[in-house]
Protein backbone atom coordinates (compact mmCIF):
# COMPACT_ATOMS: atom_id res chain seq x y z
CA UNK A 1 0.00 0.00 0.00
CA UNK A 2 1.29 3.45 -0.98
CA UNK A 3 0.75 6.07 1.71
CA UNK A 4 0.24 9.59 0.33
CA UNK A 5 1.49 12.64 2.24
CA UNK A 6 1.29 16.25 1.10
CA UNK A 7 4.50 17.97 2.18
CA UNK A 8 3.90 21.71 2.58
CA UNK A 9 7.41 22.99 1.98
CA UNK A 10 8.37 26.46 3.14
CA UNK A 11 10.44 28.33 0.56
CA UNK A 12 12.51 31.47 1.09
CA UNK A 13 15.99 32.75 1.87
CA UNK A 14 16.17 31.88 5.57
CA UNK A 15 19.42 30.11 6.48
CA UNK A 16 17.59 27.59 8.67
CA UNK A 17 15.81 26.16 5.62
CA UNK A 18 18.93 24.02 5.10
CA UNK A 19 17.81 22.10 8.21
CA UNK A 20 14.36 21.64 6.67
CA UNK A 21 15.90 20.41 3.43
CA UNK A 22 17.69 17.56 5.20
CA UNK A 23 14.44 16.18 6.65
CA UNK A 24 12.44 16.69 3.47
CA UNK A 25 15.10 15.08 1.27
CA UNK A 26 15.05 11.97 3.46
CA UNK A 27 11.26 11.70 3.56
CA UNK A 28 10.99 12.06 -0.22
CA UNK A 29 13.26 9.02 -0.64
CA UNK A 30 11.22 6.74 1.60
CA UNK A 31 9.81 3.61 -0.05
CA UNK A 32 6.09 3.04 0.31
CA UNK A 33 5.18 6.73 0.34
CA UNK A 34 3.85 9.05 -2.34
CA UNK A 35 5.13 12.48 -1.31
CA UNK A 36 3.59 15.47 -3.06
CA UNK A 37 5.55 18.70 -2.57
CA UNK A 38 3.51 21.89 -2.10
CA UNK A 39 5.86 24.92 -2.08
CA UNK A 40 4.60 27.81 0.03
CA UNK A 41 5.97 31.16 1.18
CA UNK A 42 5.40 32.79 4.51
CA UNK A 43 4.24 36.40 4.39
CA UNK A 44 3.11 39.22 6.63
CA UNK A 45 -0.37 38.94 5.09
CA UNK A 46 -0.66 35.27 6.05
CA UNK A 47 0.45 36.08 9.58
CA UNK A 48 -2.20 38.79 9.81
CA UNK A 49 -4.77 36.15 8.81
CA UNK A 50 -3.51 33.89 11.61
CA UNK A 51 -3.68 36.72 14.14
CA UNK A 52 -7.24 37.44 13.07
CA UNK A 53 -8.26 33.77 13.33
CA UNK A 54 -6.73 33.60 16.81
CA UNK A 55 -8.45 36.84 17.83
CA UNK A 56 -11.92 35.62 16.87
CA UNK A 57 -11.16 32.17 18.29
CA UNK A 58 -11.82 30.69 14.87
CA UNK A 59 -12.51 26.97 14.69
CA UNK A 60 -11.85 25.34 11.36
CA UNK A 61 -15.34 24.64 10.10
CA UNK A 62 -13.99 23.13 6.89
CA UNK A 63 -13.34 19.77 8.52
CA UNK A 64 -12.67 17.86 5.34
CA UNK A 65 -13.33 14.16 5.75
CA UNK A 66 -11.08 13.27 2.87
CA UNK A 67 -8.41 11.49 4.93
CA UNK A 68 -5.79 13.60 3.17
CA UNK A 69 -2.60 14.14 5.15
CA UNK A 70 -0.18 17.03 5.25
CA UNK A 71 3.22 17.32 6.90
CA UNK A 72 5.36 20.41 7.28
CA UNK A 73 8.39 21.70 9.14
CA UNK A 74 8.25 24.91 11.16
CA UNK A 75 10.67 27.14 13.01
CA UNK A 76 8.86 27.92 16.25
CA UNK A 77 5.35 29.34 16.20
CA UNK A 78 5.63 30.50 12.57
CA UNK A 79 2.59 28.92 10.93
CA UNK A 80 2.19 31.36 8.04
CA UNK A 81 3.62 29.06 5.37
CA UNK A 82 0.80 26.56 6.00
CA UNK A 83 -1.85 29.02 4.78
CA UNK A 84 -4.07 28.27 2.85
CA UNK A 85 -3.14 24.65 2.04
CA UNK A 86 -3.54 23.27 5.53
CA UNK A 87 -7.30 23.95 5.45
CA UNK A 88 -7.80 21.44 2.64
CA UNK A 89 -6.47 18.43 4.51
CA UNK A 90 -8.21 16.61 7.32
CA UNK A 91 -5.07 15.35 9.10
CA UNK A 92 -2.16 17.75 9.53
CA UNK A 93 1.20 17.14 11.24
CA UNK A 94 4.21 19.37 11.84
CA UNK A 95 7.81 19.05 13.00
CA UNK A 96 8.88 22.06 15.06
CA UNK A 97 12.24 23.54 15.97
CA UNK A 98 12.73 26.22 18.66
CA UNK A 99 9.40 25.69 20.41
CA UNK A 100 10.23 27.93 23.38
CA UNK A 101 7.86 27.50 26.35
CA UNK A 102 6.61 31.11 26.22
CA UNK A 103 4.97 30.30 22.87
CA UNK A 104 3.32 27.01 23.83
CA UNK A 105 -0.16 28.41 24.43
CA UNK A 106 -0.07 30.18 21.08
CA UNK A 107 1.23 27.03 19.39
CA UNK A 108 -1.58 24.92 20.85
CA UNK A 109 -4.28 27.44 19.97
CA UNK A 110 -3.03 27.90 16.41
CA UNK A 111 -2.63 24.15 15.96
CA UNK A 112 -6.31 23.67 16.79
CA UNK A 113 -7.31 26.38 14.33
CA UNK A 114 -5.26 24.69 11.61
CA UNK A 115 -6.53 21.20 12.47
CA UNK A 116 -3.07 19.93 13.38
CA UNK A 117 -3.29 16.53 15.04
CA UNK A 118 0.27 16.09 16.29
CA UNK A 119 3.45 18.13 16.70
CA UNK A 120 6.90 16.55 16.62
CA UNK A 121 9.24 18.66 18.74
CA UNK A 122 13.03 18.70 18.42
CA UNK A 123 13.38 19.17 22.19
CA UNK A 124 12.54 16.60 24.87
CA UNK A 125 11.86 19.21 27.55
CA UNK A 126 9.73 21.32 25.22
CA UNK A 127 7.69 18.20 24.40
CA UNK A 128 7.04 17.45 28.07
CA UNK A 129 6.15 21.05 28.90
CA UNK A 130 3.78 21.23 25.94
CA UNK A 131 2.06 17.95 26.85
CA UNK A 132 1.61 19.12 30.45
CA UNK A 133 -0.87 21.73 29.17
CA UNK A 134 -3.26 18.94 28.06
CA UNK A 135 -4.25 21.03 25.06
CA UNK A 136 -5.62 18.11 23.06
CA UNK A 137 -2.69 18.33 20.63
CA UNK A 138 -0.22 15.48 21.13
CA UNK A 139 3.49 16.31 21.29
CA UNK A 140 6.11 13.73 20.31
CA UNK A 141 9.86 14.09 20.84
CA UNK A 142 11.96 13.49 17.73
CA UNK A 143 15.50 14.82 18.21
CA UNK A 144 17.30 16.54 15.38
CA UNK A 145 18.99 14.25 12.89
CA UNK A 146 21.36 14.53 9.95
CA UNK A 147 21.75 13.35 6.37
CA UNK A 148 25.31 12.18 6.82
CA UNK A 149 25.86 11.66 3.08
CA UNK A 150 25.60 15.43 2.55
CA UNK A 151 28.81 15.95 4.54
CA UNK A 152 32.39 14.84 4.10
CA UNK A 153 35.68 15.04 5.97
CA UNK A 154 39.34 15.55 5.22
CA UNK A 155 42.00 13.21 6.61
CA UNK A 156 43.10 14.41 10.05
CA UNK A 157 46.58 15.25 8.80
CA UNK A 158 45.10 17.47 6.05
CA UNK A 159 42.73 19.54 8.19
CA UNK A 160 43.77 23.20 7.88
CA UNK A 161 41.40 24.89 10.33
CA UNK A 162 42.40 24.28 13.93
CA UNK A 163 39.34 25.69 15.70
CA UNK A 164 35.96 26.71 14.32
CA UNK A 165 33.10 28.49 16.04
CA UNK A 166 30.11 28.68 13.71
CA UNK A 167 26.76 30.15 14.62
CA UNK A 168 26.32 31.74 18.02
CA UNK A 169 29.45 32.27 20.11
CA UNK A 170 29.83 31.76 23.83
CA UNK A 171 31.55 35.11 24.31
CA UNK A 172 33.08 34.35 27.72
CA UNK A 173 34.78 31.23 26.37
CA UNK A 174 35.64 32.78 23.00
CA UNK A 175 37.47 35.67 24.63
CA UNK A 176 39.50 33.27 26.78
CA UNK A 177 40.85 31.22 23.85
CA UNK A 178 41.17 33.97 21.23
CA UNK A 179 44.58 35.36 22.21
CA UNK A 180 46.12 31.97 23.01
CA UNK A 181 45.24 30.59 19.58
CA UNK A 182 46.48 33.71 17.81
CA UNK A 183 49.76 33.85 19.73
CA UNK A 184 50.46 30.21 18.88
CA UNK A 185 49.60 30.69 15.19
CA UNK A 186 46.59 28.39 15.20
CA UNK A 187 43.93 28.87 12.53
CA UNK A 188 40.71 30.07 14.21
CA UNK A 189 37.49 30.70 12.27
CA UNK A 190 34.60 32.58 13.90
CA UNK A 191 32.03 35.31 13.35
CA UNK A 192 34.06 38.55 13.29
CA UNK A 193 31.06 40.87 13.44
CA UNK A 194 27.64 40.11 14.89
CA UNK A 195 25.33 38.70 12.23
CA UNK A 196 28.20 38.05 9.82
CA UNK A 197 28.39 34.43 8.68
CA UNK A 198 31.67 32.53 8.75
CA UNK A 199 31.00 30.96 5.34
CA UNK A 200 29.01 32.58 2.53
CA UNK A 201 27.34 29.44 1.17
CA UNK A 202 26.33 25.99 2.34
CA UNK A 203 29.01 24.44 0.13
CA UNK A 204 31.70 26.65 1.68
CA UNK A 205 30.38 25.75 5.14
CA UNK A 206 30.45 21.99 4.50
CA UNK A 207 33.95 22.21 3.02
CA UNK A 208 35.14 24.41 5.87
CA UNK A 209 33.79 22.07 8.52
CA UNK A 210 35.43 19.09 6.79
CA UNK A 211 38.77 20.85 7.16
CA UNK A 212 38.30 21.68 10.86
CA UNK A 213 39.98 19.85 13.74
CA UNK A 214 37.96 21.27 16.62
CA UNK A 215 34.37 22.52 16.58
CA UNK A 216 33.16 24.58 19.55
CA UNK A 217 29.57 23.67 20.42
CA UNK A 218 27.61 25.31 23.24
CA UNK A 219 23.83 24.88 23.79
CA UNK A 220 21.50 27.85 23.55
CA UNK A 221 20.57 27.77 27.23
CA UNK A 222 24.18 28.80 27.95
CA UNK A 223 24.73 31.31 25.14
CA UNK A 224 21.20 32.80 25.15
CA UNK A 225 19.52 31.77 28.42
CA UNK A 226 16.81 34.42 28.20
CA UNK A 227 15.64 32.98 24.87
CA UNK A 228 16.07 29.26 25.58
CA UNK A 229 14.13 29.29 28.90
CA UNK A 230 16.01 26.28 30.25
CA UNK A 231 15.75 24.21 27.05
CA UNK A 232 19.05 22.37 26.51
CA UNK A 233 18.73 20.29 23.35
CA UNK A 234 21.07 18.75 20.80
CA UNK A 235 21.17 21.02 17.77
CA UNK A 236 22.29 20.19 14.26
CA UNK A 237 25.73 21.75 14.82
CA UNK A 238 26.72 18.83 17.09
CA UNK A 239 25.76 16.30 14.43
CA UNK A 240 27.33 18.33 11.61
CA UNK A 241 30.58 18.44 13.55
CA UNK A 242 30.52 14.67 14.08
CA UNK A 243 29.68 14.01 10.43
CA UNK A 244 32.70 16.12 9.43
CA UNK A 245 34.93 14.26 11.90
CA UNK A 246 35.64 17.27 14.07
CA UNK A 247 36.45 16.91 17.74
CA UNK A 248 33.70 18.70 19.66
CA UNK A 249 34.87 20.89 22.53
CA UNK A 250 32.03 22.48 24.43
CA UNK A 251 29.15 21.75 26.77
CA UNK A 252 26.92 18.69 26.52
CA UNK A 253 23.20 19.57 26.28
CA UNK A 254 21.06 17.85 28.91
CA UNK A 255 18.97 16.02 26.30
CA UNK A 256 22.09 14.67 24.63
CA UNK A 257 22.77 12.60 27.75
CA UNK A 258 19.71 10.54 26.83
CA UNK A 259 20.92 10.03 23.26
CA UNK A 260 24.53 8.96 23.87
CA UNK A 261 25.61 6.39 26.45
CA UNK A 262 29.10 7.88 26.60
CA UNK A 263 30.65 11.36 26.67
CA UNK A 264 30.89 12.37 22.98
CA UNK A 265 32.79 15.61 23.50
CA UNK A 266 35.47 17.32 25.57
CA UNK A 267 33.85 19.49 28.23
CA UNK A 268 35.34 22.98 28.36
CA UNK A 269 37.30 24.00 31.41
CA UNK A 270 36.29 27.65 31.66
CA UNK A 271 38.85 28.44 34.34
CA UNK A 272 41.68 27.07 32.22
CA UNK A 273 40.21 27.55 28.75
CA UNK A 274 43.34 28.77 26.94
CA UNK A 275 45.70 26.13 28.31
CA UNK A 276 43.09 23.42 27.72
CA UNK A 277 42.54 24.25 24.04
CA UNK A 278 46.31 24.39 23.44
CA UNK A 279 46.77 21.05 25.15
CA UNK A 280 44.01 19.45 23.05
CA UNK A 281 45.62 20.71 19.84
CA UNK A 282 49.05 19.52 20.95
CA UNK A 283 47.67 16.04 21.66
CA UNK A 284 45.01 15.91 18.94
CA UNK A 285 45.85 12.37 17.81
CA UNK A 286 44.78 10.99 21.19
CA UNK A 287 41.20 12.13 20.49
CA UNK A 288 40.88 10.39 17.10
CA UNK A 289 39.24 7.24 18.61
CA UNK A 290 36.48 9.45 20.09
CA UNK A 291 35.99 11.24 16.76
CA UNK A 292 35.69 7.91 14.94
CA UNK A 293 33.27 6.55 17.55
CA UNK A 294 31.06 9.61 17.17
CA UNK A 295 30.97 9.17 13.40
CA UNK A 296 29.88 5.54 13.68
CA UNK A 297 27.32 6.44 16.35
CA UNK A 298 25.52 9.02 14.23
CA UNK A 299 25.65 6.74 11.20
CA UNK A 300 23.76 4.10 13.16
CA UNK A 301 21.42 6.03 15.42
CA UNK A 302 21.11 9.73 14.52
CA UNK A 303 20.34 10.08 10.83
CA UNK A 304 17.14 11.54 9.44
CA UNK A 305 16.56 8.14 7.89
CA UNK A 306 16.19 6.78 11.44
CA UNK A 307 14.29 9.79 12.79
CA UNK A 308 11.82 9.95 9.89
CA UNK A 309 10.75 6.35 10.53
CA UNK A 310 9.39 7.47 13.91
CA UNK A 311 7.68 10.49 12.36
CA UNK A 312 6.03 8.52 9.57
CA UNK A 313 4.98 5.65 11.85
CA UNK A 314 3.24 8.11 14.19
CA UNK A 315 1.52 9.79 11.25
CA UNK A 316 0.26 6.43 9.95
CA UNK A 317 -0.97 5.32 13.38
CA UNK A 318 -2.69 8.63 14.11
CA UNK A 319 -4.29 8.72 10.65
CA UNK A 320 -5.89 5.32 11.22
CA UNK A 321 -8.46 6.86 13.59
Amino acid sequence: MIFKINLIRKIGDDAYLDCFDEIETCIKKKDGYNIKIIPSKDSSFKNVILLFLNFINFINLMKFKNNKISFSILMGASFGSLIPYVFFFSKNFVYMYDAWPRYHKTIAKTAKILNIKMIFFSSYKATNLFNEMNSGIKGIWVPEGINIEEYHYEPFISKKIDVIEFGRKYEIYHNKILSALKMNNYSHFFEKNKGEVVFRSRLEFINGLSQSKISICIPSNITHPERAEGISSMTLRYLQSMASKCLIVGILPEEMKMLFDYMPLVEIDLDNASSQILDILANYESYIPLIERNYKEIQKFHTWDVRSEKILLNIINESAY
